[in-house]
């Protein structure tokens, strides 16, 4: 999968669609394409957050306490956005559910983005609202 190819998932979802080419571009430069093992967690409840991470293909399991609370397997889907914008622990567990390739993008090169690009910024502010309950 080239950059083109994740710059059009990532422009197909709620989130990242009023997002330009050009932040979406640099999002995936900044980040690395990784296929984690089935069953291992890429974020854990209660540690901080050090990457924000991007479902590209595959799926993930959330867990709260142990207990499964959502299924993601749409491509674009976002997770870690929370602990990795606002610096607290994580919320949640995320667990790899199924082969999967994720888009892992450092919380130092995330944050970085922000002040080139405030559309995406705003992107993933508006992501967060998901997670928090907000309308």
């Amino acid at each position: 999968m080239n950059e083109s190819d994740l710059v059009r998932i990532l422009q197909g979802t709620a989130d990242f669609a009023g997002v330009g080419a050009g932040a979406l571009t640099g999002l995936i430069g900044a980040g690395s394409v990784v296929e984690p093992a089935v069953g291992s967690d890429i974020i854990r409840q209660g540690e901080p957050g050090r990457h924000v991470w991007i479902l590209i293909e595959g799926e993930l399991d959330i867990l709260v306490h142990g207990a499964p609370v959502n299924h993601l397997s749409r491509p674009g889907e976002v997770v870690g956005q929370i602990s990795a914008v606002s610096f607290i622990p994580a919320t949640a567990t995320v667990r790899i559910a199924a082969p999967s390739k994720c888009l892992s993008i450092p919380q130092p090169s995330l944050h970085g983005l922000f002040a080139a690009h405030p559309d995406l910024a705003e992107a993933l502010l508006r992501s967060m609202t998901k997670y928090l309950g907000a309308p």
